[in-house]
């Protein structure tokens, strides 16, 4: 895989990063940094995980392509011809060598190469505990960069095969191609890297979700803010949002009962205020609907680059598809009467808004999804209500619906309501099997469980193994 190749992240190189941006070396250069020596102590294996949250973080993964796809390709936001940014994948004229798709592909594959580095790298520092005089803070230190690089090499796979594969179906032996799996050894020079299943994938997936908890000690070892690291609700949190996208739906509810007991009141049905809710958006403070967020601030310079940007200077906004959902006394829509979108950054800098990865809405509305699946009707109600009383219409569970098919369709569109701007709606369509109209409404019934986006065509040129999506523009829009 030519077109993704890193290098390894020791302390230096850590600070490097730090300070350069999105800049790396030279492939050569890279592919010769040994393991034992860019990790050679317990600060060192840390290192290596910030620098992974960093690609993570990156708007051209995370930090904004991926969760602006998430929208811009669905039904509820539309880009601006005016600035031209994102317009080719809200418009569906993209093609194999968009530089979006193949920033997400490569960005992608950065952050899961430097986790595979420095859970190898971590491994070998712990095995040698003694010799290196690690002390039970350093042991942890380590154990705990093992297990966010884990959960990061999950959420990045994950990403990825949902990206450039098709959809995980339930009950179905989903041999349909994912992604090129990293597992045990970084990316090698001149090496065949072939796509795996998307079976495959998803197997990887969990597993990599069971050696983060295997690995994980305690949040308070997290060198940093819980929020803005895979914390143990997160981690969870992931495992729900996997399962919910498998159709494994008792898998999926218990995984997130388990990350809302994780959290302060988590568990207690009890929604923060519609006042935190409105401020929240012009706010990078942690509230208690935060989970996991990517972290951004005023240091960054995050300028056109930023999520904020395309929705604001850059001339995207949400569709009227979108501003539908909404009754007239939902808070929810008084975020778009007020600001017309999502992120509205910060008092000092406009561009600046953390990225929600995970929250407690999510969650509840995983548990309502769920419940109603398996038919357990008054669960799903209590649930949904957390959300849905956002809309001061609603003042108690008994006003939502009381069937299995009449609950699903609701939380479908509570999920609108609740996780506009925040990438979901692609992928939900995907994984349910909706049809979507797209292009502004002009592309009519779009199957968007039918169409997978291109691997980047530079991966497929650099002829190391990876074979394209055969038959991809088939199942464009019309």
């Amino acid at each position: 895989m030519k077109t993704v190749r890193i290098l390894a992240i020791g302390a230096v190189i850590g600070m490097w990063f730090a300070s350069c941006g999105d800049s790396y070396f030279d492939v050569d250069l890279e592919q010769n940094i040994k393991t034992e020596q860019a990790y050679s102590n317990a600060q060192d294996v840390q290192n290596g995980m910030i620098g992974a949250f960093y690609s993570l973080g990156t708007y051209r993964f995370y930090g904004r392509d991926v969760v602006a796809l998430g929208d811009m390709a669905s039904d509820l936001a539309q880009a601006s011809a005016s600035s031209g940014h994102y317009l080719s994948i809200y418009q569906y004229t993209f093609s194999d060598t968009d530089g979006d798709i193949e920033d997400i592909w490569n960005y992608g594959y950065k952050t899961i190469d430097k986790c595979v580095r420095t859970i190898k790298g971590g491994k070998e520092v712990l095995a040698k505990t003694e010799e290196l005089k690690l002390d039970g803070n350093e042991e942890i230190m380590v154990k705990m960069a093992i297990a966010e690089c884990y959960a990061l090499r999950a959420l990045s796979t994950f990403t990825l095969t949902n990206i450039f594969g098709l959809p995980y179906q339930n009950g179905k032996n989903n041999s349909q191609l994912g992604v090129p799996l990293l597992i045990d050894e970084p990316l090698q020079p001149f090496v065949n890297t072939e796509r795996k299943t998307v079976e495959e994938c998803y197997a990887q997936i969990l597993s990599d979700i069971a050696s983060a908890k295997e690995y994980y000690v305690d949040d308070k070892y997290l060198p940093g803010e819980n929020a803005f690291f895979f914390n143990m609700s997160a981690i969870n949190a992931l495992e729900a949002r996997v399962y919910l996208y498998m159709g494994k739906y008792a898998e999926a509810k218990k995984a997130a009962q388990e990350a809302l007991k994780l959290l302060k009141n988590g568990d207690n049905y009890a929604l923060p205020s519609n006042d935190i809710y409105v401020s929240s958006w012009s706010s990078i403070a942690v509230n208690d609907e935060t989970i996991f967020s990517i972290s951004k601030t005023d240091d960054d310079n995050l300028s056109a680059n930023a999520l904020n940007t395309l929705y604001g200077s850059y001339k995207g906004s949400v569709t009227n598809i979108l501003k539908d959902f909404f009754g007239e006394n939902d808070i929810r829509a008084q975020v778009l009467n007020v600001y017309a979108f999502k992120y509205q950054g910060t008092s000092t800098a406009q561009a600046v808004s953390n990225i929600p990865v995970f929250r407690k809405s999510e969650m509840y509305l995983i548990l309502a999804e769920c419940n109603a699946q398996m038919d357990a009707i008054d669960e799903a109600k209590k649930a949904l209500f957390y959300t849905a009383k956002r809309d001061t219409d609603i003042e108690s569970a008994d006003d939502l619906p009381a069937t299995k098919e009449d609950l699903l369709s609701f939380v479908a569109d509570e999920r609108v309501r609740e996780l506009y701007l925040e990438g979901h709606r692609w992928f939900d369509a995907r994984r349910t099997g909706m049809k979507l109209d797209v292009k502004g409404g002009n592309a009519k019934n779009f199957d968007v469980a039918k169409f997978v986006y291109p691997i980047p065509a530079g991966e497929i040129n650099a002829g190391f193994g990876v074979v394209q999506n055969k038959g991809w523009e088939d199942n464009l829009p019309e």
